[in-house]
């Protein structure tokens, strides 16, 4: 008897059972994407966004009304530079805040505001120089040194976020790329990115970046080592707290895709700070190093 009435249940349930396809169409929203930098000219670039199926181009706002503002002044002129970019032909200074305000036909004001963050200021010393084992006199690619270096960020009074990050220079190729795995201990960093691997000099590495943050050494020397050698550039950047939040949510969702067997994965909100819209409005300001003279 019971399995007659199981058997009738799953008739039922399968013949009523039904396709059904949502024709959704997400909300289209204005991208406003512009991070200030003291070392380059400002550009800002507009578009609209897409959904995660459509493959075309993103569609560029070239008829944008765009002002900005330092310290509360209304400051320069924007220019249109075409396929959605706007730009202004001046540097933004360090300590000073910036407030963009844009006018779109059609949808409501865009505002964001941003305090252009100070650079990094780090003093290295190198503690041990050591010839490539490798070193081959008839093939440039092995002639370099490791380097074991000290490092000491110096920082400033109120709230910093540093991110660091490597370029190795490779040479059949002329170019320098970012390095996709950093590993070395420092006290300061956080550990979102970090990933445990038992081969490696210290068990674990960071993916592409390491985040530090002065919470709780506020004004005071961040001090690290990390070997190096002299095909590197080392790059730190001080990102203000909306570029901060951004990185590490974009860096966050891109664990998640790339984690694919991570049991209870949940998608990240990429972090925004434009009223009225999406994208990012912040600073970044940066200190490099280069090794390859050393």
């Amino acid at each position: 008897m019971n399995r007659l009435l199981f058997l009738l249940v799953f008739i039922i349930l399968y013949a009523c059972e039904e396709t059904v396809h949502l024709d959704y169409q997400p909300e289209q929203k204005v991208c406003l994407n512009c991070v200030l930098n003291p070392d380059s000219l400002v550009r800002l670039s507009l578009n609209y966004t897409r959904s995660l199926d459509d493959n075309d181009d993103f569609i560029p706002i070239d008829n944008a009304q765009i002002l900005f503002y330092e310290d509360g002044q209304e400051w320069n002129t924007v220019n249109f530079l075409g396929k959605g970019t706007y730009g202004i032909d001046q540097y933004p200074q360090i300590g000073k805040t910036y407030r963009v305000k844009v006018n779109i036909d059609g949808h409501l004001p865009l505002s964001a505001e941003t305090i252009v963050q100070e650079r990094p200021d780090i003093d290295t010393t190198i503690v041990s120089k050591t010839r490539n084992k490798t070193w081959n006199e008839n093939s440039p690619v092995t002639q370099f040194y490791y380097l074991d270096v000290d490092y000491q960020i110096n920082d400033q009074p109120g709230e910093d976020y540093y991110w660091n990050y490597a370029l190795v220079w490779y040479i059949p190729w002329e170019k320098y790329n970012l390095v996709d795995d950093i590993d070395y201990f420092s006290a300061y960093a956080d550990n979102f990115n970090r990933e445990i691997d038992a081969e490696t000099k210290l068990g674990f590495y960071y993916h592409f970046y390491v985040r530090q943050t002065d919470d709780g050494v506020d004004g005071q020397a961040m001090r690290f080592s990390e070997q190096q050698n002299t095909r590197m550039i080392d790059c730190f950047f001080n990102a203000d707290e909306h570029y901060d939040r951004y990185m590490k949510t974009s860096v966050q969702s891109w664990l998640i895709e790339e984690w694919e067997d991570l049991p209870f994965k949940e998608p990240v909100q990429i972090y925004s700070n434009i009223e009225n819209g999406t994208g990012i409005f912040g600073s970044a300001s940066f200190t490099c190093i280069n090794y390859h003279d050393e």
